[in-house]
């Protein structure tokens, strides 16, 4: 069932006037039929999003049960599964990092006073085979994935990763730190999860 629709048919436009306006290079991996359009797809990813769907299969559904959703993202039709697969590995690998590296140059973020690191648990299917269970303080035990962020207070996110939901964050920070080295930061803000002697020292050293 779909819950604030209009809130999220508002989102959605504000998303997909500003897939419309980037330059997307490359070839996701694709076999058989011709290349669908990689805005149109990333589109969907958006819909997946901003509707909490928690797996591919349920988006295919989602765009066959709502088929003004797949119109809106530029498809006549619904992609299989395989294909969301495929391209969502290549988004996530290879073209989302560009796309970030782009916006930060655009928006040429200058001195940061201060960045928050922290993580986002995110559930999956139970059928999802490559989820792993972990726990959060939303949403305790559950299986899925995590979002890694090191952002300004404003939301700007400057650095990121993605993991199972066992990833401990500790692990994980050294690498957002690292990744900002060339930012102007004066210092960095983060709750126990990142209280460790390695992750202070880099936190100094930037």
């Amino acid at each position: 069932m779909i819950t604030n629709f209009d809130q999220n048919q508002s989102i959605l436009q504000i998303l997909f006037a500003y897939v419309d306006s980037l330059t997307i290079g490359g070839l996701p991996p694709m076999t058989g039929r011709p290349p669908l359009c990689r805005k149109a797809l990333l589109k969907c990813f958006f819909v997946k999003t901003v509707f909490q769907i928690n797996s591919l299969r349920k988006l295919t559904r989602f765009l066959h049960q709502y088929s003004s959703f797949c119109v809106s993202c530029g498809l006549s039709l619904v992609p299989h599964i395989s294909t969301f697969s495929r391209v969502d590995t290549w988004f996530r690998n290879e073209e989302i990092p560009l796309l970030h590296k782009q916006v930060l140059q655009e928006m040429n973020v200058g001195l940061i006073p201060c960045v928050l690191i922290d993580s986002t648990a995110l559930r999956s299917s139970l059928y999802d085979s490559q989820a792993k269970w972990g726990k959060s303080t939303r949403y305790g035990w559950y299986k899925g994935y995590k979002t890694h962020a090191c952002s300004t207070p404003e939301g700007v996110i400057l650095s990121y990763a993605f993991t199972t939901a066992n990833v401990h964050d500790s692990k994980i920070a050294p690498a957002l730190l690292r990744d900002i080295q060339n930012q102007n930061v004066l210092f960095s803000v983060a709750d126990a999860a990142y209280d460790s002697q390695h992750i202070h020292e880099i936190a100094r050293s930037m």
